[in-house]
């Protein structure tokens, strides 16, 4: 049963497998080792298009179910994108590298709110609309806020 549903897998994301093994260059091999920033640049690029198309499709099943968006990002969102986190600073842990499992933590945080928050909002106020604010909508802060609190 695991063989045929290792298939399954492999099957289901060849597709994918194969459009970031074309447009990302491996830095591991000797010949594209100078090529690092443009590895990390089109990898943060696809993370971006993943993520785009994650909210969207977790917005339209929360409005199909009549689950409020707050909600919907709050869990799954949240959930979704802190759990893989979370097992690899358990993986390193375990390997004796309490630093790096702090180090992932931390700098997972800092680098969603730098360029998570901080490009877009530098694009809209420097570029597109110069001189402009952002509005932030905060109907979910209180929700927020309440479940950061219960989990500490």
């Amino acid at each position: 049963t695991d063989g045929k549903m290792d298939k399954i897998k492999w099957i289901l994301s060849w597709p994918l497998i194969f459009v970031l093994f074309c447009t990302i260059p491996n830095c591991s091999k000797p010949r594209w080792e100078r090529y690092f920033m443009v590895t990390f640049i089109l990898s943060t690029l696809w993370i971006a298009l993943f993520s785009y198309f994650m909210v969207w499709m977790v917005t339209v099943i929360g409005y199909t179910l009549g689950i409020p968006d707050v909600i919907m990002g709050i869990t799954f969102l949240a959930a979704g994108t802190s759990v893989p986190d979370c097992m690899a600073s358990l993986i390193v842990a375990r390997q004796g590298l309490g630093d790096m499992a702090v180090s992932n933590t931390i700098g997972s945080n800092v680098f969603d709110i730098l360029v998570g928050l901080g490009v877009p909002w530098g694009l809209q106020t420097m570029a597109i609309d110069c001189g402009s604010t952002v509005k932030i909508n905060s109907k979910g802060l209180v929700y927020s806020v309440a479940l950061l609190l219960g989990s500490v």
